[in-house]
């Protein structure tokens, strides 16, 4: 039998044991927490929080991941969008399902996955999703009950505004609107409208904020409290790549490099993924305040990743699509009541694989068997504990495996 089949197999039991299984959650439905589930797109550790920007203004974020845990060693399970997506989505490696570029459509792949969404569907939830949560092109409408579109954004009058010709969507530059005409608002909003309503049952709310996506458009405010004269550039050495093997030097946009010195627009690019995410992070606050207005932030476990990282000039590269540091790792926290306490550091290396199996055990759903990450529950209430190193690595007979690929991650 040949390992797709006998992954269909397997995801095909999945599915039909999940209806099957429907009464056997261990937690009354009256009981089950809700889970207000955020997706932010691109953004790496740039945050107070983790400190990756000395000076960086994200207040709402820092405030969240005071709140639970912060995840200072969280990595994505492939460095662009729609693998990582679907991967911490439907809990199965990119090694395992062949998914791994933007262009794949993951359901051909994995056309019996149980998504995350949908478990919590099959346990009683009412489940909304709005934004970016799968990659754009790919939103799997069965793991909804409601799904709300992201708008388009404005855009400068002039593109591109950083003036380097023969770009796209590689652009930065403020847009002269309020935060309310941003798609990422728009979405905001409709995520506090949900959050008003009186819920009949236990809830999973998702909300993906593509800020700080490019290209890097936001209002003039949020530049205007990054002063060029006070930009930080990377560090980065000259002869950075001489001693990357040659497969490693694949991954650097050299071009992008060059585009970006020549035209005198490195701090520009920098100021303007601050100002995104600055940005991103007052949409972040907002909820947060609705959700303690809305009378269900004792009973909501509260999710915050991005799917990857991103590079801004290390290693002469921009964008994700590498296998650095800068590229892999994520900001992630969570915040469970009744097992999170305050201010929850875990140094432990974790990944967004493990985000699926999590919130099944903190809600008491039961977990499809081709699971391939691990519950956090042991961390988020002793973030120094250790998980069984045993039960990370292993293979378990329900999930045939693709070869397995070696992957470098360096770090500058």
């Amino acid at each position: 039998m040949t390992n797709r089949l006998m992954l269909r197999c397997a995801l095909g039991i999945s599915a039909g044991a999940l209806l099957v299984l429907l009464g056997s959650n261990t937690l009354p439905a009256a009981e089950k927490p809700n889970v207000l589930f955020i997706a932010v797109d691109d953004l790496n550790d740039w945050t107070g929080a983790l400190g990756g920007y000395p000076g960086i203004e994200t207040p709402n974020l820092d405030r969240l991941a005071g709140r639970g845990v912060l995840f200072t060693r969280a990595y994505c399970s492939a460095p662009a969008c729609n693998p990582s997506r679907a991967s911490l989505l439907t809990g199965i490696r990119p090694s395992t399902s062949g998914v791994y570029q933007n262009s794949q459509p993951w359901r051909r792949a994995l056309p019996d996955a149980v998504t995350l969404p949908q478990q919590f569907q099959a346990a009683g939830y009412r489940v909304w999703g709005g934004g970016k949560i799968y990659h754009g092109r790919f939103p799997d409408r069965p793991s909804w009950h409601e799904y709300f579109k992201r708008p388009q954004d404005p855009h400068p009058e002039k593109r591109p505004a950083n003036g380097i010709a023969k770009t796209s969507h590689f652009d930065w530059g403020p847009v002269q609107v309020d935060d309310k005409e941003m798609s990422d608002a728009v979405v905001t909003s409709w995520g506090i409208d949900f959050l008003k309503q009186k819920q009949p049952q236990p809830f999973f709310l998702a909300v993906g904020l593509f800020r700080p996506h490019l290209p890097w458009y936001a209002p003039q405010k949020y530049f205007d409290q990054y002063p060029l004269d006070s930009i930080r550039l990377p560090k980065v050495l000259d002869d950075d790549l001489d001693d990357v093997p040659a497969v490693g030097k694949k991954f650097a946009r050299l071009r992008d490099h060059r585009n970006v010195t020549r035209t005198n627009n490195w701090k520009k690019a920098v100021q303007g993924y601050l100002a995104s995410i600055t940005f991103t992070d007052a949409q972040v606050g907002r909820l947060l305040d609705a959700l303690d207005a809305s009378g269900h932030a004792e009973n909501t476990i509260i999710v915050l990743w991005s799917d990857h990282g991103w590079h801004l000039g290390e290693k002469h590269h921009w964008r994700k699509f590498a296998l650095w540091e800068e590229a892999t790792r994520v900001t992630m926290m969570i915040t469970a009541p009744g097992i999170t306490q305050p201010g929850g550091r875990c140094q432990r290396t974790v990944s967004l694989l493990d985000i699926y199996p999590t919130l099944c055990d903190l809600c008491g759903l039961d977990q499809p068997e081709v699971l391939e990450g691990e519950s956090l529950q042991p961390l988020l209430k002793n973030p120094s504990s250790r998980l069984d190193a045993s039960r990370r690595h292993h293979t378990r007979p329900q999930q045939p495996r693709r070869p397995q690929r070696t992957l470098a991650v360096y770090s500058v």
